[in-house]
């Protein structure tokens, strides 16, 4: 490989994992606010029982679970403009699972969850 082909290999990689990050940013963040619309409001906790917070906590974890799975899927397979330059295969793109960043902002955005998680953690 040359260093013209070397450099051009890595920008476009570069290129490319920004560009997922930012897919990723603004998909977890659409489903963050719909996820947080899911929660019981603050003022309402006290009227729910310690087992239905505990099973709205794990059907949120499990909802969260199934819609990271199925965007990382479509965004794998989402086809790329900048595949096979410079030889550069988006398939082998490890970045385009995005676990770090989906996670992070998806936590970030969940205010509700937040509180229902203490809310939770003061009743055990």
């Amino acid at each position: 490989m040359t260093v013209e082909n070397r450099i051009g290999f890595y920008s476009v990689k570069v290129i490319s994992i920004f560009i997922i990050s930012i897919i990723y940013f603004i998909v977890g963040s659409l489903v963050s606010f719909l996820l947080n619309d899911l929660l019981p409001e603050e003022e309402n906790l006290n009227k729910i029982s310690t087992t239905r917070l505990f099973f709205i906590i794990s059907g949120i974890f499990g909802l969260i679970g199934i819609i990271f799975y199925i965007i990382r899927i479509m965004i794998k397979n989402i086809p790329f403009f900048f595949d096979d330059m410079y030889g550069f295969k988006y398939s082998l793109l490890k970045e385009a699972s995005g676990g770090i960043i989906i996670s992070y902002v998806m936590y970030s955005y969940l205010d509700k969850l937040k509180i229902v998680l203490n809310e939770f953690k003061k009743r055990l």
